[in-house]
């Protein structure tokens, strides 16, 4: 936390936003890249397909009508092309300007904004606003120049023509497709007006030469050009001399980042790329999020079909069991109003009286459980305690008063109401209601 603010104190804010905006422009310029589907060559006065060899004769060759010519040439060039598929337009390599330069600083752009506060000093001749390409990874080097008016005049020159103008690369640059591994190399460029010298040596551009054929005819110059080009080390070589040669090569360049220049509209395009792809992100997070939000629910869903599932199938396995326990249900219903009948056991009954009454009852009735008995004993109250007793009868009672008289030696006569143990009519009733028929 400590090393955190002290590197938040060092920063000042207008370092933050300069790095901010560094940023962006790169993550731009590398979106607008992302894009390129074609590439196209000028050269003396037409513009070239590499890739299939066709080419288009240019009306104009400079001044303002030349950004129509070309993306009038592209237009027929790439008939098919939509608004979506960038194009890498590939200029004379002497319309570049190129700087020596040797800064003791660290980082990318520190290098790049040092080299553009010094454009004015480094090319007093032009004093109108330059795009700067440069390798910003080395420390000294060449740093290539081109002037931003006409940048801008080619992008909206192509849009008119529904083309999407990506970047611009020069010429010699797009021959390191043919070694692109190569450490050292010495790349000629030569049209009919310009001869272009380039060194390539430990992988950064060293040296950029350039000279007008019409000042080749002065001897001093001439002199002079073969000095500075003698000077080379790079033992490896690749020329191209002219159209011919051009025409004939077959070339699927890959843009190093780093060598294009950039129109100010194609940047503005490569921040709309990346302003949908964070929306996009943003969407997809969003979802991802809404999706494990609602995980434990899906899960459950998932979790209930299967069930349903399973429950469906073992319905579909038990149906012979069902409809045979529904046939003894059926049989239950049909026979249970017999079968459930409470049982009165009048033989239990008759020896359980008989057990306390001597051959001296005279009245005897059942009906739902309720035996009524009626006879003579010596001890009607003593009878009632002794039956109570037992396990046959509850809820025992006189239904009559004894009284003497008729019985004599037999004893008082008597009237009991008992009930039996384990006989419930009110059950069985209220599981078999009667039916009125």
């Amino acid at each position: 936390m400590k090393a955190l603010r002290a590197l938040l104190s060092r920063v000042s804010p207008a370092d933050a936003i300069a790095a901010a905006r560094a940023l962006l422009a790169q993550t731009a310029q590398q979106d607008i890249l992302a894009t390129v589907t074609h590439c196209l060559l000028v050269h003396d006065g037409h513009l070239l397909n590499p890739l299939s060899g066709e080419y288009r004769s240019l009306d104009s060759t400079e001044g303002p009508t030349f950004a129509d010519a070309v993306a009038a040439a592209a237009r027929q060039l790439l008939p098919g092309s939509s608004a979506g598929e960038g194009v890498l337009l590939l200029l004379p390599s002497a319309q570049f300007i190129a700087t020596r330069y040797q800064l003791a600083l660290g980082g990318a752009s520190l290098l790049r904004s040092a080299l553009a506060l010094q454009a004015h000093t480094l090319i007093p001749a032009y004093d109108k606003e330059l795009l700067l390409a440069v390798d910003a990874t080395r420390s000294e080097g060449v740093a290539l120049w081109y002037p931003a008016e006409q940048a801008a005049a080619l992008f909206p020159a192509f849009e008119a023509q529904g083309l999407l103008l990506a970047a611009l690369l020069p010429r010699a640059l797009a021959l390191l497709t043919e070694s692109p591994r190569a450490q050292d190399l010495l790349i000629s460029d030569e049209d009919a007006t310009h001869c272009v010298q380039l060194e390539w040596r430990a992988g950064s551009l060293r040296s950029w030469l350039v000279v007008a054929r019409q000042d080749l005819d002065d001897p001093a110059f001439a002199e002079q050009w073969q000095t500075e080009t003698g000077r080379a080390t790079a033992t490896q070589r690749l020329a191209a001399r002219g159209w011919d040669d051009w025409s004939s090569r077959r070339l699927h360049v890959k843009p190093p980042e780093c060598w294009c220049f950039f129109p100010s509209g194609a940047l503005k395009h490569g921040r709309l790329l990346w302003q949908r792809k964070q929306r996009r992100a943003a969407g997809r997070a969003a979802a991802a999020a809404l999706l494990l939000a609602l995980l434990p629910f899906l899960r459950n869903a998932v979790e209930l079909a299967w069930l349903d599932h399973q429950l469906a199938e073992l319905r579909e396995q038990s149906t012979e069991a069902r409809e045979s326990q529904a046939s003894l249900l059926a049989l239950d219903d049909e026979w249970g109003v017999i079968a459930d009948y409470p049982h009165q056991d009048v033989a239990r009954v008759l020896l359980t009286l008989n057990q306390y009454i001597n051959s001296s009852l005279s009245g005897f009735a059942l009906d739902r459980g309720v035996v009524d008995i009626v006879g003579y004993a010596q001890d009607p109250a003593l009878l009632v305690e002794q039956l109570a007793e037992g396990e046959v009868f509850y809820d025992v009672s006189q239904s009559r008063s004894s009284s003497g008289g008729e019985g004599g030696l037999r004893g008082d006569r008597f009237g009991i109401r008992l009930r039996l143990n384990g006989v419930d009519f009110e059950d069985y009733e209220a599981r078999h209601p009667p039916v009125e028929r």
